[in-house]
């Protein structure tokens, strides 16, 4: 699909310029119209949904509520968000908030900021969801699945990626597992948490209450859970974790009291943070398509703010595994 940054590119001028023409602003010089003329004509630039959501929307900007910004999965979302929001043109408010009432996407919305919004946010709880959609405002889920709320929701297959780490383990008779989780008040963790349980009730296998452990998405429950682990005198084969960011925590304090990974202990995560490649993790995870996720989340999200009804829509894009040395034979 031709973009406006591509005829951006191909005319010698800015995207501004490429708006300010197809919205049929006079404040361009004739002789940069022109170009921009040529460079649509040449290029075969077709208007989209997002052309129609600048001409309709009174801002032309999306707001973005999310939380966990220390998480890096995060940051890696709301880079694709903003990029994918530029290349239709629409600016971007971002607030980093965990309220359930979402206050600052309300005022965002109320003071005509913003013409939509999108919930990146961790946490499970968020009425500003239901209070926004009930009063017509665009609003779309990313990475959050919530069957319950009417509104478009894109995410990545959480529950199918704990029940697929969970059957790796199985299938290579690691079956002496420990687990260490997020915390069960937001999307991602539970329903990888379901998918991880529901596999091992298929294949008839527990893991021991003490072995289960959740907390916080963050290195320091990682390292503070292996080290539970290494203080039981009894070490699991393999050890699913849900977040990346909770495995590096793992790994580190197992080489740290002089256990081998993957020699002695197998650690998965679950993400596919760049920093799961870095030869100190070498990490196997699970990669969540964020592109994919950032693309389809705006192309629903302008085709509301363009005048869009009907059913809301609930994608769903499967992770892929990514095996490299913490399981060992990669």
């Amino acid at each position: 699909m031709v973009t406006s940054r591509d005829v951006a590119h191909a005319a010698h001028v800015s995207q501004a310029t490429v708006s300010r023409v197809l919205n049929g602003n006079t404040r361009v010089a004739p002789e940069a119209r022109e170009r921009v003329l040529r460079a649509l004509d040449e290029l075969g630039y077709v208007p989209n949904a997002s052309a129609k959501a600048m001409r309709t929307a009174r801002a032309g900007a999306v707001g973005i509520v999310a939380s966990e910004m220390l998480n890096p999965y995060f940051p890696r979302l709301l880079d694709a968000l903003t990029r994918e929001a530029r290349e239709r043109d629409l600016t971007v408010l971002l607030w980093n908030d965990d309220d359930p009432a979402a206050p600052m996407a309300q005022a965002g919305v109320k003071s005509g900021a913003v013409d939509a919004v999108i919930f990146a946010a961790a946490k499970q709880e968020t009425t500003g969801v239901d209070q926004l959609a009930s009063r017509g405002v665009p609003v779309m889920l990313v990475n959050r699945a919530d069957p319950g709320n009417p509104v478009d929701q894109v995410t990545s297959d959480h529950e199918g990626s704990g029940y697929a780490a969970a059957a790796y383990f199985l299938d290579r008779g690691r079956d002496d597992l420990a687990t260490v989780f997020g915390p069960r008040d937001t999307f991602a963790s539970p329903a990888r948490e379901r998918g991880f349980r529901r596999c091992l009730a298929e294949r008839g296998v527990e893991v021991a209450t003490r072995r289960w452990f959740v907390g916080t998405t963050s290195y320091e429950h990682g390292w503070a859970s292996a080290t539970a682990l290494l203080e039981s005198g009894t070490l699991p084969s393999a050890v699913f974790c849900s977040a990346d960011l909770i495995a590096f925590g793992v790994i580190s304090a197992l080489r740290r009291g002089g256990v081998r990974v993957p020699e002695d202990v197998w650690v998965m995560g679950n993400d596919g943070l760049p920093m799961s490649e870095w030869d100190p993790f070498d990490l196997t995870t699970h990669r969540q398509p964020i592109e994919e996720i950032a693309k389809q989340g705006m192309d629903r999200l302008v085709a509301r703010m363009a005048g869009e009804h009907g059913e809301p829509r609930r994608i769903m894009i499967p992770t892929e595994l990514i095996v490299r040395g913490s399981t060992a034979h990669a």
